[in-house]
């Protein structure tokens, strides 16, 4: 109990001195750095890229979905998920260029990443179909 009590007038000390001194450079800088709001970040502190998802279905001879727009980032990884009732192939129109055999079965997932920005097309080849367009920024 003696040491709450200890504890507390110090802390009952400090900040009444705090209040009457003026605040260094240095202590507003931790105060900002105290009070910001908290980002998403990696463990590293580095901030989260989120990956570019693509969601793809072939069901009985249909393709969806068909010419979607996607975004992304030179070297973010993109994510193509596909549920496949029939075999096919991917293939990803990009630098490098990318290409991945399609089963049957759900839940298949591709990833990517593209090295140089502009328009990368995802194209189904058995299906004749164009995915999604992917405008990859620098």
């Amino acid at each position: 109990m003696k040491r709450v009590v200890v504890v507390w007038l110090a802390a009952v000390a400090l900040a009444g001195c705090s209040q009457s001194e003026p605040v260094t450079e240095t202590e507003r800088a931790v105060q900002q750095v105290s009070s910001a709001p908290i980002s998403s970040a990696s463990a590293s502190g580095l901030p989260r890229i989120v990956p570019t998802t693509l969601d793809v279905t072939i069901a009985g001879g249909g393709v969806t979905p068909v010419d979607q727009r996607a975004e992304g980032k030179v070297g973010q990884e993109i994510v193509v998920t596909v549920n496949s009732d029939a075999v096919d192939e991917i293939h990803v129109h990009s630098v490098p260029e990318h290409s991945f055999p399609v089963a049957v079965g759900d839940g298949q997932e591709f990833r990517f990443t593209v090295d140089v920005p502009g328009s990368v097309d995802v194209e189904l080849h058995e299906a004749e179909v164009t995915v999604a367009t992917v405008l990859v920024r620098p």
